[in-house]
């Protein structure tokens, strides 16, 4: 796997740890999440500050010459859209696995699987029935203090409290579960970050941006 340095920390890591981001055909500033954007991209360690610090030491200029200037509210409400697209990513490879049969929620039917992949635990769990599951289970890691709605948004319901990942039945299917381990790691940062109704479409748009 390749690896990418931080524009802010100046430190190399796996791709799949960082955020891409890279320039559109009409100048915005677009974070590339599943990476397959074409042009040349920044790398940013997932985290709302270090998105704050790019902007203000001008990281975007000097590595993919964005010059756009940006307020104050421009910076908070693209920080909060890439928290909110880095959410609605989370769900999407969660929603995926759960229709390709290798996401499954419902205590009964966790308590039924010996060995997960992956065991996901929402922040209103029961401590408690957590242990129990992970003892029950077995999975090969744990993620913890994920918002139980987002976990029902997976699964077309208001909150879940667990979901368990295991291999597919297709004797073909690679899933480990990593890309929805390294998704709810990048949005995590992200989770109480304030949402903005500004930017929708998933950038910065140049012509709605003024010099400052």
């Amino acid at each position: 796997m390749a690896k990418r340095t931080c524009i802010i920390t100046g430190e190399a890591d796996h791709s799949s740890n960082l955020i891409r981001f890279v320039i559109s055909p009409d100048g915005s500033l677009v974070p590339d999440l599943a990476e397959k954007l074409p042009g040349r991209g920044a790398y940013l360690t997932p985290k709302p500050e270090y998105l704050r610090e790019s902007f203000k030491k001008k990281k975007f200029a000097k590595h993919i010459d964005f010059q756009q200037k940006l307020s104050f509210e421009e910076v908070n409400a693209f920080t909060a859209l890439v928290g909110i697209l880095l959410r609605r990513r989370f769900v999407e490879q969660l929603s995926l696995a759960r229709r390709q049969g290798c996401a499954i929620a419902g205590v009964g039917k966790l308590k039924e699987n010996a060995f997960l992949i992956g065991l996901l635990i929402s922040n209103d769990a029961s401590a408690r029935e957590a242990r129990r599951l992970e003892s029950v289970t077995s999975p090969k890691w744990v993620m913890r203090d994920i918002p139980a709605e987002t976990l029902g948004a997976a699964f077309g319901r208001n909150s879940i409290a667990y979901v368990g990942l295991i291999r597919s039945k297709n004797a073909k299917s690679e899933f480990d579960g990593r890309g929805i381990q390294h998704s709810f790691q990048k949005w995590k940062p992200f989770i109480h970050v304030i949402p903005c109704h500004k930017g929708t479409d998933g950038c910065i748009n140049g012509a709605d941006l003024s010099a400052k």
